[in-house]
């Protein structure tokens, strides 16, 4: 299956950036009867008709044009909550691991190809049960018939190239899932991992923007770089509708209906995904200017503004508390220990396994320098450094996390939570975190003492204090990331429950506190902000309640610490890490 590329826009040719006019943009655009129904007799035409792409383009940019006035608004949102907190800065534990650089050095790519949105399925039932669901019960069989091997596995996106890859063997294949899986997690994870401003605002303002089309909790939308993400939220429009209109419309047999109903959904996809990124890129640059504009407003007037947000605030807690406490204890509370231990299995399995493999191999390579030069345990200590980059050797670790992935399905059919894949990969990224700490820490420690080893003095029994330090400090920090963890996902999991709770009965209300916010600083202070916080006061008070919670097994008791004060976005995991 092969894509057509989406027409880019020249530099010149890009549209400047201002707010949209005429209706409000929150009005859901109404699909005309014959904007995307095939012509021809019928037939799915390929490649998209003049009238389909055009219809498309049109989507796609007023997906960028309406979404960036939330954007704008989260940024100057979260550059308050950056400048205020320069002034009270609590920040979190100091780790007792040395914290470890990000990316490798010297080591770039040949080439690269986009894994975001992707599933690795490992049979071929597994890939045909994904494909009946995305072709709506199509009996068109499977596109690789006779897939030239027996060692296979499949790359499954609803919207892109279905690939069938066979391996020349079974430890070939464990070995390419492997890697494939952890590019797939990097590469889906990439601003949930990336610590600045602007990634934070963004996956606050695509909340909000779906929020305000009465959807609640992004959950697995938000996996991708920031173009994906809102192909992701303009596929979730199109997808019903194209179901609805395209694909009763295409004739032929099963097989052939169904080879052009998901090639149909690639091109669509292309286009509106090229459309976004030529569309936001535009808005990119003016971004950075945005940005100081703000900051120039925020600085001199921040006691003002934090004066006003506080004289709101307890104007809204006065309105919004009691109903939010009610609908916590009622719907929330009954809950939270039972959803806290599902929640820490999978990491506290996956951190066992990690600190597990990082003991035997330290215990290895002390085995290996017993009788060895002073070169060689050199030598040894890169090798381990590079431990948290072998996908192969951490498999088993994050396999101890995927193992959970169905269990946690659950929480969508009790709180509509739709984020396991998101779950999942972040207790991934934490198990790879604590390994690359844990390998620095080891180097460094290793390393003050090989200066001092002469040849009287062996080097295992220093090798083996120092792996049981590390081991303690590993103990420290990931009981620390764990409650961390957990509490991240408490929120993740239930304020978009609540707040669509609240909707009818607090939410709606909001209009009559407009009036409160000074004109200079509408675009700072933003009243939806507000209100979040003090739903989130709310839930993080139940949290408190429900204590902590130990898993058979644990080094540790695993309990759950909360503030009631300054509460931080729900997708910015460096914000509300730090906070607890």
């Amino acid at each position: 299956m092969i894509w057509r590329g989406a027409r880019q826009k020249s530099a010149a040719g890009r549209r400047s950036w201002k707010p949209a006019r005429g209706p409000s943009p929150l009005r859901r655009a109404r699909l005309p009867a014959s904007a995307l129904r095939p012509k021809m007799g019928g037939r799915c035409s390929s490649p998209l008709s003049g009238r389909q792409r055009r219809y498309l383009r049109g989507r796609a940019d007023a997906t960028v044009r309406n979404f960036v006035p939330y954007y704008r608004r989260q940024l100057a949102t979260a550059l308050l909550r950056r400048v205020s907190g320069e002034r009270d800065p609590r920040g979190k534990p100091a780790p007792q691991l040395l914290p470890s650089e990000a990316l490798r050095k010297g080591c770039e790519p040949r080439g690269s190809t986009a894994l975001s949105g992707y599933l690795l399925l490992s049979s071929h039932g597994e890939y045909a049960e994904w494909l009946v669901g995305l072709c709506q019960g199509l009996a068109g069989g499977s596109p690789f018939p006779d897939p030239p091997g027996e060692f296979l596995f499949f790359l499954y996106h609803p919207f892109r190239r279905h690939l069938c890859l066979c391996a020349a063997s079974a430890g070939s294949r464990r070995i390419w899932r492997a890697a494939l899986r952890d590019a797939i997690r990097y590469r889906g994870t990439e601003l949930q991992r990336r610590d600045s401003l602007e990634a934070e605002a963004f996956l606050e303002a695509v909340r909000f923007y779906r929020q305000e089309r009465g959807r609640y909790g992004a959950g697995d939308l938000l996996l991708g770089p920031e173009p994906e993400i809102l192909g992701n939220v303009l596929m979730e429009d199109l997808l019903p509708v194209l179901r609805s209109q395209v694909l009763p419309s295409i004739r032929g047999s099963e097989r052939r209906r169904q080879q052009l109903w998901l090639q149909f959904l690639q091109e669509v996809y292309t286009l509106v995904l090229g459309e976004i990124s030529s569309e936001f890129e535009g808005f990119q640059k003016e971004k950075e200017k945005l940005q100081i504009e703000l900051e120039k407003k925020i600085r001199p007037d921040l006691d003002q503004m934090l004066t006003l947000k506080d004289q709101i605030a307890s104007k809204l807690r006065a309105a919004v508390q009691s109903p939010a406490e009610s609908c916590c204890g009622r719907d929330v509370e009954p809950h939270l220990e039972r959803v806290t231990q599902d929640l820490l299995r999978p990491v506290s399995a996956g951190v066992e396994a990690v600190r597990s493999l990082f003991a035997r191999r330290v215990d290895e390579m002390i085995g290996l320098v017993r009788s060895s030069p002073v070169a060689i345990l050199r030598e040894e200590l890169l090798a381990l450094g590079r431990t948290p980059w072998q996908p192969d050797v951490m498999h088993p670790c994050y396999e101890e996390a995927d193992a959970y992935r169905e269990s946690l399905r659950g929480l969508e059919e009790r709180f509509g939570f739709r984020g396991v894949a998101s779950l999942v990969l972040g207790a991934q990224n934490l198990m790879q975190q604590l390994m690359q700490d844990a390998t620095r820490t080891f180097q460094q420690l290793s390393q003050q003492h090989l200066g001092r080893a002469g040849a009287r003095r062996p080097l295992t029994p220093t090798l083996a204090k120092v792996k049981e330090r590390v081991l303690k400090k590993f103990d420290c920090d990931s009981s620390s990331l764990r409650k961390r963890f957990a509490q991240e996902w408490l929120v993740r999991i239930f304020l978009p429950f609540l707040l669509k709770r609240l909707e009818s009965g607090c939410k709606l209300e909001l209009p009559r506190y407009e009036s409160f916010v000074f004109a200079d600083f509408s675009g700072i202070v933003n009243l939806e902000n507000i209100y979040e916080e003090t739903v989130l006061a709310a839930l993080l008070r139940a949290v408190g309640k429900a204590g902590g919670a130990a898993l058979p097994g644990e080094r540790s008791p695993v309990k759950i610490l909360t503030v009631a004060k300054s509460s931080p976005p729900l997708f910015c995991r460096r914000q509300i890490l730090g906070a607890f």
